[in-house]
């Protein structure tokens, strides 16, 4: 009689054990990541949030839950970095995140593939801009006399059939030419396997997402198990990595899809930028 009680607990156990796996494994509420970035380059600190691949995802009533996650984070600046509208779901959602933040927090944004792959392009970027939100295609911006921001549109801006404006490479050089080295400079892209590239650029970091953080994981063992242009086990597909003498910050951004992230948070990314205090 005592074997079969302890094989029943012991089944029990495993049983439970089992549920809290199933129930971490497809934990779908955001998560808050920070970063650090200390540098001489500035004498104030600067809260930046990076929100990427958002696909037109709902959170909530209106937005409700995202927008909460960003208001207790209170950031100085909000990064777009692409695929924040969906090439198939309507620009609900997208619209419903723009709406509240543009009229409230400075941003900016730079395209993803999938709205090269909408073909319709402009059409999202001109939406992007009546909400108030700067789209940088090639350029830069001071965000203040310290910290600089400077943003490219995605690779498949060079593709005629998804309304081409530019190469990629072009607004890279452009970009990187016209560093002011006294600055800190940031890159927003929205690829981050393009590393070599980066490496040789002469930014001060680099904020990239797309790689949907490999969509599943597994804990201490595998990053990421399969990632758009990277293949199988992407090396970056989320986290923060260093590039040379470029850290590269990646957001396993906020994308649901009939696919289930499996200990995979949608996360939004903070960046704190610090002084070097010696």
């Amino acid at each position: 009689m005592k074997r079969v009680l302890n094989k029943i607990i012991a089944l029990f156990v495993i049983m439970v054990i089992m549920c809290l796996l199933f129930v971490l494994a497809l934990n779908d509420n955001i998560k808050i990541r920070e970063y650090s970035e200390i540098t001489d380059k500035v004498t104030e600190s600067k809260r930046i949030m990076l929100i990427t691949d958002l696909h037109s995802t709902i959170y909530g009533e209106n937005q409700g839950e995202l927008m909460e996650k960003i208001n207790e984070e209170a950031p100085d600046v909000i990064l777009l970095g692409g695929d924040i509208v969906d090439d198939v779901r309507d620009d609900r959602g997208s619209r419903l995140l723009l709406e509240q933040i543009g009229s409230k927090y400075d941003c900016y944004y730079v395209s993803g593939n999938h709205e090269y792959w909408s073909e319709r392009i402009n059409e999202i970027k001109d939406m992007i801009r009546e909400y108030g939100i700067r789209v940088l295609e090639g350029e830069g911006v001071a965000l203040n006399g310290e910290i600089a921001l400077w943003g490219v549109d995605d690779p498949d801006c060079q593709y005629e059939r998804y309304g081409a404006i530019d190469d990629w490479y072009g607004q890279l050089y452009k970009c990187s030419g016209s560093l002011n080295e006294n600055m800190y400079n940031i890159l927003l892209s929205h690829r981050p396997e393009r590393t070599e590239d980066y490496k040789s650029s002469n930014f001060d970091v680099v904020l990239s997402g797309h790689a949907h953080g490999g969509q599943w994981r597994i804990p201490f063992l595998i990053n990421g198990v399969y990632a758009p242009n990277q293949g199988f086990f992407p090396k970056y597909a989320g986290g923060k990595y260093e590039l040379g003498n470029v850290d590269m910050i990646v957001s396993r951004g906020l994308a649901k899809s009939n696919i289930p992230r499996i200990f995979n948070q949608p996360e939004i990314v903070v960046i704190n930028i610090e002084p070097y205090k010696g």
